[in-house]
């Protein structure tokens, strides 16, 4: 990862043949957006942002894809640019991850809007994999489309409908986003600030205001008919990555060691409720603070 990280910030022409051909591997592209967005300057992001959305106008305009799908994919792109800038501006995670979520909301909403017969055939196409599943799943179905349906059927949803179908795509779009702004501060980190991502990374809590608004929402949500889940989930991402930072500040004080850390992402793809009890915690270190009460017991 170092060496490629070191390959992307040797120069404008490196940097956009990862942002180009990174389209193939996830979290690669825009990555490489971000790092350059976050080291050098929004303007040279912007180029790098374009060469990575090239195969993805291709794509759109030269294809039968969904303009839907393929355009949340561009759309995720900006949102790591302006992210990015965020991050460098501020070095504030918080105010960081509202804004992912901010964009990322109000950016699906928009193309719910003014793609609406695109929505439309991807709800119909959805809803036919969720009758299918229950028989022999037809060939050549969309991995994507099978994701969502499964996902669909696991919270009880019969009939899929926009709020359903934008709320996956604002959950997916930040995800993306903040896992490839994570990986290119890593990156980052590693070529000129050697454990300040780790720093980072550990200190990441929210204030009580913001934590509690968020916390609200989610909660909302889950008293929302099941397909608003979906946007639980989205809101419920910073939260749940604070908890997840207390357990790395945790494993590290505690010297508890990488084992733990896998297990707890492991529960997290395999376990569902397991994210919830990590919002949790996110929510309630806001109020009590539990890394400076970790340290203290430590002495």
């Amino acid at each position: 990862m170092r060496a490629l990280a070191s390959f992307i910030m040797r120069g404008r022409m490196q940097a956009s043949l990862v942002a180009l051909a990174g389209n193939l591997v996830p979290l690669v592209s825009p990555a490489a957006v971000g790092l350059v967005a976050l080291r050098r300057s929004f303007g040279e992001g912007l180029l790098i942002l374009l060469w990575a959305c090239l195969p993805l106008l291709a794509v759109l305009f030269l294809s039968s894809a969904s303009h839907l799908v393929v355009t949340t994919s561009i759309v995720g792109m900006v949102v790591v640019l302006v992210a990015a800038e965020v991050l460098k501006g501020t070095v504030s995670w918080q105010l960081t991850l509202v804004t992912v979520l901010a964009f990322s909301a109000v950016a699906m909403l928009i193309l719910g809007m003014t793609l609406a017969a695109e929505a439309a055939q991807v709800i119909a196409d959805i809803q036919q994999i969720m009758v299918n599943l229950a028989g022999q799943p037809e060939p050549g179905v969309s991995p994507f489309y099978i994701l969502m349906a499964v996902n669909a059927i696991g919270l009880g949803i019969e009939t899929v409908n926009m709020n359903y179908v934008l709320g996956f795509l604002s959950w997916l779009t930040g995800l993306n986003v903040i896992a490839s702004l994570l990986l290119a501060r890593w990156w980052q980190s590693l070529l000129y600030n050697p454990g300040g991502f780790q720093q980072e990374l550990h200190n990441l809590r929210f204030h009580v205001v913001i934590a509690s608004a968020l916390m609200l929402i989610v909660v909302i949500c889950n008293l929302l008919p099941a397909e608003y889940m979906t946007w639980a989930s989205m809101v419920g991402m910073p939260l749940l990555l604070s908890g997840v930072s207390f357990a790395h500040f945790g494993a590290k004080l505690l010297g508890l060691g990488t084992v733990w850390l896998i297990f707890m992402y492991v529960g997290l793809v395999l376990f569902s409720p397991l994210s919830m009890v990590l919002i949790a915690v996110g929510f309630l270190d806001s109020f009590l603070d539990f890394r400076t009460r970790l340290a203290r017991s430590r002495g």
